[in-house]
């Protein structure tokens, strides 16, 4: 058995015509710092060419089945047009490859998400996907935390039974129910018991507060305060990109983190904060101390027009195979 990561590249040849082709590659997970790594094309996901949001940037693995299933993007990055209401879910992008597509049931039937980005996990009942907005010259920064369930055609739901009511623009996705906290990637804990401890991350620094982990109340949909991200030398950590997360959920557990160009960071010092109880920060004598963590670069994977930035992979989950 051995660790791969998965991730989804957007449509590689960017005409609309002839539909949507989005390459599906897989990778060994590095045990440490190594450098450069060689992924493997496993499939390519096929869109029609009306499909707005086709970007399949949430990824995670199904803990029951073992194998990966994507959601779309909310909405197209930069979009001024109405808010898409299509939600993608494509399942068995994984090895073997055998991609089926459904449609969620949106309820109530005016709900929309909110954002540009989305990540997304299972836990072992239902999909969770987490859409931000980290841009404000977009509108309004923040996330909102969104409910798949697993079924076919499945049903999707906003999340929110914290502070004030639901209103309106949350509801129809153009106001998140967490403002000011933007993270487009989602990890849930599936190795510990409950299947309710989650992470999500933000690796951007357009929304004016640098890069941090949240955690993530999957029965109210809040977000707590931020965790810190910084580099082993204990300096803030500075990029700028769409992200992933993901846990190995499998023996000595990993989190590692994910950039659009391919650079994979393992996070520790988050155990602390994870511990701590309901959405409470760890104890300043935890591992990094309260509100941080380290994010070490492992290394690079070679994906085809990763660095020039001409494809993103926003997506990004691990499997045990």
């Amino acid at each position: 058995m051995a660790l791969y990561g998965y991730t989804i590249g957007e449509d590689r040849d960017g005409n609309a015509s002839n539909g949507k082709q989005l390459d599906v590659y897989r990778f060994l997970i590095p045990s440490g710092p190594g450098g450069s790594i060689t992924p493997t094309r496993v499939g390519t996901v096929n869109l029609p060419a009306t499909a707005t949001t086709a970007d399949l940037e949430g990824l995670g693995t199904n803990p029951r089945t073992g194998r990966v299933g994507a959601v779309n993007e909310a909405r197209v990055t930069g979009s001024t047009t109405p808010i898409d209401p299509t939600v993608t879910v494509v399942n068995n992008v994984d090895q073997p490859f055998a991609p089926a597509t459904t449609s969620p049931t949106r309820t109530p039937s005016d709900l929309r998400r909110f954002g540009f980005e989305s990540g997304a996990d299972f836990n072992s009942s239902a999909l969770y996907n987490i859409s931000g907005n980290p841009n404000p010259a977009n509108g309004p920064v923040g996330s909102s935390l969104y409910k798949i369930t697993t079924a076919t055609p499945g049903t999707l739901s906003l999340v929110d039974s914290f502070g004030g009511p639901t209103t309106a623009a949350q509801r129809q996705g153009t106001q998140p129910t967490n403002p000011g906290k933007f993270a487009d990637g989602l990890a849930i804990d599936n190795l510990n018991p409950g299947n309710t401890r989650a992470l999500a991350s933000d690796f951007r620094t357009n929304d004016g507060d640098g890069n941090q982990l949240y955690k993530v109340d999957l029965l109210t949909g809040e977000l707590s305060a931020p965790i810190t991200l910084r580099t082993p030398s204990g300096q803030a950590l500075n990029v700028n990109a769409d992200s992933g997360l993901a846990f190995t959920n499998f023996g000595s557990q990993r989190l590692l983190g994910w950039l659009e160009t391919g650079a994979v960071y393992e996070i520790t010092g988050y155990q602390d904060e994870l511990a701590a109880s309901g959405l409470g920060l760890g104890s300043a004598t935890g591992i990094n101390g309260a509100g941080f963590a380290t994010a070490t670069l492992l290394g690079n994977v070679n994906l085809p027009n990763a660095v020039s930035g001409v494809v993103d992979y926003e997506g990004f989950t691990i499997v045990n195979e």
